[in-house]
């Protein structure tokens, strides 16, 4: 064993330049196979972040309502929540149940949940008007939420202190009690209200205001005997906080203004948090509702844990217990002060989220970037196993004399493999650490002991290359080109795989598109790589047909070089198979990045532009004829169309969405649209010609005419407001930037007015910016216009879609897939010509003596490998196109582009011949260099070790 190591010792010193090539190549590709999950892991938990930060707050928390009735539950054991003592003792139990609730729930659902918070609110109050108000009726709902001033700030007056509530019958016994009449109920009751006074309430600043309700003034409710004091006003610390969405009409007043029934609003009244729900007996019953949530915590989830996440979500909507109500639950229907005795009883509480959403969309795009990164970096792979075995055969063919002189001299097939294997273990092993040690320091992410699985192969890959390159009876000189025998074996395999291939390819095609459920897809992953394999054996069998019909060509021409060349390029091609893999794979992989980057740029873009519709859309604000004169005026607004909402209307007993558009004017704006549905030509310009009976063209959504069974031609019968008669000219799927749903009508406004039908305000405004002008610039004068409106711009969307972690995150692996791959691909390239430098050093020798110069050298040289690169670049280009062909056809892509619809292949023909090219140009380097440094071997040396015989 000692003489064993110290042989293997002396092996490794000698031809130091290839094993310095591995330990390199080790080294860089250890450390990206460990930094791939890395960066993927720190992606997918960056972009579950961001999706889930991106709901509304309304759509993220998990939100519950309890049933009609004041919250009163057992009073909880004193400092057991963070209000003050006497806010405990009234609503206490209700945090302390919803804290109990949440410590129950599995991790990470447990982590994810917030801090609960809740609100009491009574129905609404109707106050009693000032005379000359601008607002004509007024509403107020008596609110209790204790950790209200955690998100106000009070700025005039001062908060509401608590009710005093007095018990009209307190000095009186039992037996009085019972004697007394009604109207002495009424009597007593009247005077304890009257020595109580007013409910101290606070209002939001806004709402006050638009109330008219000054600080310190009293205002009566209809139907209560207790006035209203406003003691204080708050302002909202953070408007765009979550806590707002679950309470409206606090922090500013709803105010409805309604042309039948006059300008009304609705505010939210806070009480003191001691307040225990009551009312005078004699007042109009009241009505309570509780909301529970819990905010959701988005940075507490990670990736790993949505598919558990979702599941948790799902069980936590079902019904609830949240503890029993204590002895004082009332409704508020009281006969006096003191709560009414009312048993306990389980309460339930049903809870909603649209976490569940998000969370399912999240695993969409989990399960279609897993599947699309594995398909790319399956092809760096592929060829980094190429390059390990050439670099493996490089190596033994530069020790073949001495591993021959060993052979010969006793040394078995076992010890030649167990002397090289140990130099691949020294090779790889300390690299591969080295690697995997610098990715884990520098790059952020999380690293399971799984992921370490594929940098331990690679680590050993070097070892298992140069062993199983190590043969004893192949350590003997030879004509390479001689004595071949064909290995029915090879057909074996070769027909398996292409069996295996078109199975695969016949089953992806029978499911047909399916969405991912947050996991890897493993059929539609080795499917690719099935092709790439097929692709390589119907390269290796089909590329010597032309390659020997050019010699035969050639043969009949002067001049040796050309047909040299192409006799050895049939006869001894350089590498076989392995450079093949590599090059038709390196370029298929290139290609596949550039299409599936095009493809799901040109998605993300005609997504925003369905919704858009333009390059700016307004909506909002009427836009009436004076106001779309002057953004008409801006500079740089080229054209501009209202459009105007009918709202639902009926067609054969069906719901429709009503659109009124200027055909000539939208058609006009939409001209340089991105993948949208423009009218057609026979509704642009249609009218009635001044016959009022006339039907009236129209569009029909293709689901609505579905619904409808109307055809091109046909009549529709249409109620709104009135009946009108319409003729559909045309179907389409969609209509940009209208904001309606699948099922719509679209007629042409003026038309429809002068037909007899409503013609309703319109609130979308369309703008067409002028060719090379910038949207956001004009925008910024628009504003000047219309400050209120909401702007939409598809560029923008789009680059906010793009900017997201997994659209950043998928372009950097797929930069790094082809970096990777094209580098991986030259020193293949590289390696091959190295493999080939004995035999053709003494063949140039040769030729030399018989008066070939260097330049007809090289090009002796440069026709081994020359076809069969040409032949690898083109079938690697067309392996490209193929692969998203095919994942197109099975895997649903809406999660990349965040559309509705299936993006189309696209094949940009300067984006593909762009890479082609420079992937050719970085192989012909290659190969001119290897060229170059083969040709430089001198031929006394090579004459003196003897010709190839």
């Amino acid at each position: 064993m000692r003489g064993l190591l110290r042989l293997t010792r002396r092996q490794a010193a000698a031809h130091r330049s290839v094993p310095v090539a591995l330990v390199l190549l080790v080294l860089l590709v250890a450390g990206v196979v460990t930094a791939w999950p890395r960066l993927l892991a720190d992606v997918d938990d960056r972009q579950t972040t961001h999706e889930i930060a991106g709901a509304s707050a309304l759509d993220r928390d998990v939100v519950g309502v309890l049933p009609s009735m004041w919250p009163s539950f057992e009073i909880p054991e004193p400092g057991s929540t963070p209000f003050e003592p006497a806010v405990e003792e009234n609503v206490g139990g209700i945090h302390v149940a919803l804290e109990e609730l949440r410590a129950e729930q599995p991790q990470p659902l447990r982590s994810m949940l917030g801090d609960p918070r809740f609100w009491v609110m009574t129905s609404r109050l109707q106050l009693v008007v000032p005379e000359g108000a601008a607002i004509g009726r007024q509403d107020v709902s008596l609110k209790v939420e204790p950790q209200l001033e955690d998100d106000v700030t009070l700025v005039d007056g001062e908060w509401p202190d608590a009710p005093v509530l007095l018990d009209p019958f307190a000095d009186l016994t039992d037996a009085e009690r019972g004697e007394l009449m009604a109207d002495d109920y009424a009597e007593l009751e009247a005077a304890a209200v009257a020595a109580m006074g007013p409910f101290e309430v606070a209002l939001s600043a806004p709402a006050a205001e638009a109330l008219e309700w000054e600080v310190g003034t009293e205002r009566q409710a209809a139907g209560h005997p207790m006035p209203l004091l406003l003691t204080g006003t708050f302002e909202a610390d953070d408007l765009d906080s979550g806590y707002w969405v679950h309470n409206p009409f606090s922090a500013e007043p709803y105010i409805i203004d309604d042309l039948n029934l006059g300008t009304s609003g609705h505010a939210a009244a806070y009480m003191n948090p001691t307040w225990s729900g009551w009312f005078p007996a004699d007042s109009v019953p009241m009505t309570f509702s509780t909301q529970v949530w819990y905010p959701l915590d988005v940075e507490e989830l990670s990736a790993a844990d949505v598919t558990s996440a979702a599941a948790q979500v799902v069980n936590f909507t079902a019904p609830q217990p949240l503890g029993s109500r204590g002895a004082g639950s009332q409704d508020g229907a009281t006969d006096g002060p003191a709560p009414m005795p009312g048993g306990g009883g389980e309460v339930e509480v049903r809870f909603a989220t649209g976490l569940g959403d998000v969370l399912d969309r999240i695993q969409q795009q989990q399960a279609v970037t897993s599947t699309v990164l594995a398909i790319v970096a399956a092809g760096p792979l592929g060829v980094t196993l190429a390059v390990f075995f050439l670099g493996a055969t490089l190596l033994i063919s530069r020790r073949r004399s001495a591993l021959a002189l060993l052979s010969a001299r006793g040394g078995s097939g076992g010890q030649l493999r167990s002397m090289l294997a140990l130099e691949g273990l020294a090779i790889g092993v300390p690299a591969a650490a080295l690697g995997a040690a610098g990715a884990i320091a520098l790059l952020p992410g999380r690293t399971s002991p799984s992921d370490l699985v594929l940098t331990g192969l690679v680590a050993v890959a070097p070892a298992v290359m140069l062993a199983a390159a190590t043969s004893p009876r192949g350590l003997r000189e030879g004509r390479a080109d001689l004595g071949t025998q064909r290995s029915r074996w090879r057909w074996i395999v070769e027909v398996v795989v292409l069996g295996a291939t078109a199975a695969a390819l016949v089953l992806l095609r029978q499911r047909g598109v399916e969405p991912g459920e947050g996991q890897t897809d493993v059929l539609l992953t080795a499917a690719p790589l099935l092709l790439a394999v097929s692709t390589c054996v119907l390269v290796l069998r089909l590329y010597p047909l032309p390659v020997r019909a050019l010699a035969g060509v050639l043969h009949r021409r002067r001049g040796v070089t050309a047909f040299l060349g192409s006799a050895r390029a049939v006869r001894e091609p350089a590498g076989g198979l392995v450079p093949a893999i590599a090059l038709v794979i390196g370029v298929s992989v290139a290609v596949f990045s550039a299409v599936l980057s095009s493809t799901v740029s040109t998605g993300v873009q005609t997504t925003a532009w369905q919704s858009v519709g333009a390059d700016l859309r307004l909506t909002g604000p009427v836009f009436d004829a004076e106001q779309v004169t002057a953004v008409e005026a801006i500079p740089g607004v080229e054209h501009t169309t209202a459009v105007a909402d009918g709202g639902t209307v009926r067609a054969a007993g069906e719901r429709l969405d009503l659109v009124l558009v200027d055909p000539d004017a939208l058609r006009d704006v939409q001209r340089e649209g991105i993948g949208i549905d423009q009218l057609p030509d026979e509704l642009v310009g249609a009218g009635t010609d001044g016959d009022a009976a006339a039907p009236v063209p129209a569009v029909l959504a293709t689901a609505a005419a579905d619904m409808l069974g109307a055809e091109v031609g046909s009549e529709v019968s249409l109620t709104a407001g009135g009946s009108v008669t319409l003729r559909v000219v045309a179907t389409v799927d969609a209509l940009a930037g209208t904001g309606t749903g699948s099922e719509f009508v679209a007629v042409d406004r003026a038309a429809f007015a002068a037909a007899g039908g409503r013609d309703p305000l319109a609130r979308t405004l369309l703008v067409d910016v002028a060719d090379g002008e910038d949207p956001t610039a004009v925008l910024e004068q628009i504003r000047d216009v219309e400050p209120v409106a909401k702007a939409q711009n598809p560029a923008g969307d789009a680059s906010n879609f793009l900017a997201s972690p997994m659209a950043g995150g998928m372009n950097a692996a797929i930069t790094v897939a082809v970096v990777l791959s094209v580098l991986l691909v030259l020193v293949a390239v590289v390696m091959t010509q190295l493999l080939g430098a004995p035999v053709r050093s003494r063949l140039l020798a040769v030729l030399r003596t018989l008066g070939l110069d260097r330049r007809q050298a090289r090009g002796v040289v440069a026709w081994e490998l020359g076809p069969l690169a040409v032949v690898a670049v083109i079938a690697g280009g067309v392996l490209g196109v193929v692969v998203p062909w095919v994942v197109l056809g099975a895997m649903d892509l809406r999660a990349l582009t965040g559309g509705e619809e299936q993006p189309a292949l696209v094949l940009d023909p300067l984006v593909i011949g762009g890479v082609l090219g420079g992937v050719a140009v970085a192989t012909a380097l290659a190969i001119a260099v290897s060229t170059m440094m083969s040709s430089r071997a001198d031929t006394a040396t090579e004459l003196r070790m003897g010709e190839e015989r």
